[in-house]
């Protein structure tokens, strides 16, 4: 939305809002029925939606799901008729959020579903990451925590290409975070408790803080490290407030009062069950209401207090069919949404079919002629699948240029185009003459490139990527601003094994990733290569 083309009583009242976010919420929500008035006055789409939208996240915010529903809804069809798709396409993100909290999943997926089409079409990468992440938390709400992973996978790489973006760290945690419960909830408890490693502490907001807390607990609650488990509870009774947005904690909070059931201990349950239900009572989602009662129910049974016990279970059967109503009304008001706002179905339809011929159409990188990330992705399961069928060795490589950065923003955009083309050109020569196996490579974004070797040993694959960086430094393209030397090199980290049933392509990618990272630490313009066991036991 240009602000530019409104009077400055009106562009300082969209400040104010901006720069008010998540601060004062009454102060917000009067800028927003000034700015609706307005709007409405001079037959003003864009103002109107964003009035809405705005009233939306702040109600949002306060857990108010009611309000919070009606002016998402309400938002939606001036930003279409406009054609603002970001402020859609988070409308509906959140939307999403909401029905998943309301135990309709099918309905989030819908809504998700409808917002990635819109970041597609409408070229919103930067939106698009967030909703896979969000798409992760539907699918670990369902229990299916492998899928979980496939789409935290992708917003986590999204993040790491992009350390400029707003808020980079407290992204780069919540896929942390989110990686840490799927593998713990698939019982790799070690591999869970290695992303704690990756965090800095101090650099935590509130709500990442006492996320971590609750990973925490469970981790060490299942590795029954009862002073660190203690230490966790003690940290998290410090944190917890009646100030914080559920629709955004409950999956990890209802998790950690499951543990502190198992574990027994009634005091630190009673007091985090009190916090978590006063919040969920601002809310008003029966499904929530239910889904912590039953916790209830269960706690009391397990103290074999049947006074107690009784008065929760008749609770919870009256929360049952006050959620059958509200169920009802989310299916009616999802028929009038569909009917009423553009054909959205048709659309996405449309969408759909755009995308499909796009990705068959498209397989290869436009600025190099190599393959690209879609093709990485089907080439990689199937690489791997065949390696672990066949008991064959399989290696990944990340790398990236050294001090890209820094090359770009002096020698220009043109000549940073040109040296990520050189690295894709020196790639495919060393491809042509590898022998004995396959080799894949593609390029990842910005200036990373992956690379699959099949079927060759780790003294081979050393080799081979030795002489990549060979050819690449024969070249000697000048670099004066590279720390590591004054010509371009490039860094790498490799991933080399037999796949075994516990692993996946993702894991090699990890475990390449973090051999990189560590090159990156030490000293760039160098190789290191390892296995996963070898990333496991860290």
């Amino acid at each position: 939305m240009d602000i530019n083309r409104y009077n400055s009583e009106i562009r300082n009242c969209i400040l104010e809002i901006q720069s008010s976010r998540g601060l004062d919420s009454a102060k917000i929500l009067r800028s927003c029925d000034k700015l609706e008035d307005y709007g409405r006055q001079i037959n003003d789409k864009a103002l109107v939606g964003f009035a809405c939208f705005t009233r939306g996240e702040t109600y949002y915010l306060l857990n108010d799901m009611k309000n919070f529903y009606a002016q998402m809804i309400a938002c939606l069809d001036p930003m279409e008729e406009i054609g603002e798709w970001g402020y859609v396409t988070m409308a509906n993100n959140m939307l999403g959020i909401m029905s998943l909290n309301r135990g309709n999943a099918p309905f989030a997926m819908d809504y998700y579903l409808k917002a990635i089409s819109y970041c597609q079409n409408y070229k919103l990468p930067d939106l698009e990451w967030m909703i896979h992440m969000n798409v992760a938390s539907l699918y670990y709400n369902i229990g299916e925590y492998q899928k979980s992973l496939d789409q935290m996978e992708i917003g986590y790489h999204y993040i790491i290409a992009h350390p400029e973006m707003p808020d980079y760290y407290n992204n780069l945690i919540t896929a942390y975070l989110g990686m840490g419960k799927n593998y713990l909830s698939l019982g790799k408890q070690t591999v869970a408790e290695s992303y704690l490693a990756k965090i800095d502490y101090a650099r935590l907001d509130d709500m990442n803080a006492l996320l971590l807390d609750c990973l925490k607990a469970r981790i060490y609650f299942s590795k029954r490290m009862d002073k660190q488990t203690d230490e966790a509870v003690a940290a998290i009774n410090d944190k917890l407030s009646l100030d914080m947005p559920i629709m955004d904690m409950f999956d990890d909070l209802y998790d950690y009062l499951k543990m502190l059931m198992l574990r027994g201990k009634a005091d630190d349950f009673l007091v985090a069950y009190s916090i978590v239900a006063e919040l969920i009572e601002q809310t008003d989602i029966k499904n929530l209401k239910k889904k912590i009662l039953s916790l209830k129910i269960r706690f009391y049974q397990q103290l074999d207090d049947r006074e107690k016990y009784e008065k929760a279970a008749i609770e919870y059967f009256n929360m049952s069919e006050l959620m059958e109503k509200e169920n009802r009304m989310m299916v009616i008001n999802m028929i009038g949404m569909r009917s009423s706002i553009n054909n959205l179905v048709q659309i996405n339809r449309e969408v759909e079919m755009e995308n499909e011929l796009l990705q068959r159409q498209s397989q290869t990188d436009a600025l190099t002629g190599i393959y690209n990330r879609a093709k990485l992705n089907s080439f990689g399961e199937n690489a791997f699948e065949y390696a672990y069928q066949k008991h064959k060795p399989l290696a990944i490589e990340i790398l990236d240029i050294d001090f890209f950065k820094q090359y770009n923003d002096n020698y220009g955009h043109q000549a940073g185009d040109a040296a990520i083309k050189f690295v894709a050109d020196s790639l495919m020569k060393m491809r042509r003459a590898a022998k004995g196996g396959n080799v894949f490579c593609s390029r990842y974004g910005g200036d990373e490139f992956v690379i699959i070797y099949e079927g060759f040993t780790m003294e081979e694959t050393k080799k081979l990527a030795e002489n990549l960086k060979n050819m690449v430094e024969a070249e000697n393209v000048e670099h004066k601003y590279s720390l590591a030397s004054d010509h371009l090199t490039i860094s790498q980290g490799i991933c080399w094994g037999v796949p075994d049933e516990d692993a996946r392509v993702w894991d090699y990618l990890h475990a390449a990733d973090d051999f990189l990272y560590k090159v990156k630490k030490v000293s760039r313009n160098s190789i290191k290569i390892g296995t996963l066991d070898e990333e496991r036991n860290k």
